[in-house]
């Protein structure tokens, strides 16, 4: 006897399906977080080859006189990419040099005043010494007077000439005290000038050697390896301190910046290994380990960071920029610039580098 199989309503299929739907939606939304974050391999195609790029500017104004490099060219370090007409800078240190040597002299000079004023002051106080030698025998001769007019051997007008030289040797002696005193003041006035001119010759040193500077500075040369930018400026142009004369990107030397979402950094730490693929060459696979990661999602760096504590509230998936050192370039590593997209995958599951 045959069995009278008959198929289910429409109706139940419906509910089936609908809780079936249901159910992979909430386990999606549950879980979803946590099959990405676990995850042994971590990728992303927000990612782009970055470099150092060093503005090359001016330090003094100036004409440009030359620009003895072209676009895009290789330079080594100390290469002269620039040149601003010196003649004034060249003026100026020899201006300078000529003053330094001035003061120089003017220091000879004073030095030379010195040595004879010193002498000048010895011979003011031998005179000082000499005086009062004199006015000791004035003394002496009086008082050998005095005895002769006691017992008339002597007459009164030999005493009073006594007198009158023990006042001229007396006032003598101001006078040859105070020439004394002058010439001494003389020669601390003869320092302080000396002081005074060594000050000048080291602030004309100074100027010397900032003047120097400057005329070196009219020559701009690549700090270090690379490959400059687009020329900014023209042979003959006016460029002002601080005008931008080209860039200088330190090739071949550069690295991954890769924006990974904050779901995917739960087991990411430095020192893991990394697989990189440039879009330029799709077929070549770079080797590399993370070196670094951000500080903090990229939206607290923005100009205008966002407010999540007023208004109605979307919540957004934050990305942090994560640093990934270059080890292999598998032989493009003259062929990488920096700004080129990538696509970097961080393998954070057990190992060694772990």
């Amino acid at each position: 006897m045959a069995l009278n199989w008959r198929a289910p309503p429409d109706w139940l299929w419906r509910v089936l399906v609908f809780l079936f739907a249901l159910g992979l939606l909430i386990v999606i939304t549950t879980r979803w977080n946590r099959w990405e974050s676990d995850a042994d391999r971590q990728s992303t195609d927000d990612a782009y080859l970055q470099a150092d790029l060093t503005p090359i500017a001016a330090k003094v104004s100036g004409y440009v006189r030359a620009i003895p490099v072209q676009d895009f060219e290789r330079v080594r370090a100390g290469q002269l990419l620039a040149e601003i007409v010196d003649d004034d800078y060249r003026a100026a240190v020899a201006q300078l040099i000529a003053g330094v040597a001035a003061a120089a002299a003017q220091i000879e000079t004073l030095k030379a005043q010195r040595a004879l004023q010193q002498a000048n002051v010895v011979a003011a106080e031998a005179t000082v010494a000499a005086t009062i030698a004199n006015v000791e025998q004035n003394t002496r001769d009086r008082a050998r007077q005095q005895v002769l007019l006691s017992t008339g051997s002597s007459s009164t007008e030999a005493g009073e000439k006594l007198e009158t030289t023990r006042e001229q040797l007396a006032a003598q002696l101001e006078q040859n005290r105070a020439q004394a005193s002058a010439a001494q003041r003389q020669l601390r006035v003869l320092a302080a000038q000396q002081a005074q001119a060594e000050a000048a010759l080291a602030a004309q040193q100074a100027s010397l050697q900032i003047a120097t500077i400057n005329l070196g500075y009219t020559r701009i040369v690549a700090p270090q390896d690379g490959v400059i930018g687009q020329r900014q400026v023209k042979p003959g142009q006016f460029v002002g301190v601080g005008g931008q004369i080209t860039s200088l990107t330190p090739l071949p030397n550069v690295w991954v910046i890769a924006n990974y979402k904050e779901t995917q950094l739960t087991h990411m730490a430095v020192g893991e290994k990394a697989e990189i693929k440039v879009d330029t060459f799709p077929s070549r696979k770079l080797r590399g380990h993370v070196i670094a990661l951000a500080p903090g999602a990229g939206s607290q760096f923005a100009l205008l960071p966002p407010d999540n504590a007023t208004g109605n509230f979307t919540k957004v998936v934050q990305r942090v920029a994560v640093k990934i050192a270059i080890d292999d370039a598998d032989g493009l590593t003259d062929l990488l610039r920096p700004g080129m997209s990538v696509v970097a995958t961080v393998d954070t599951g057990p190992g060694d580098h772990r």
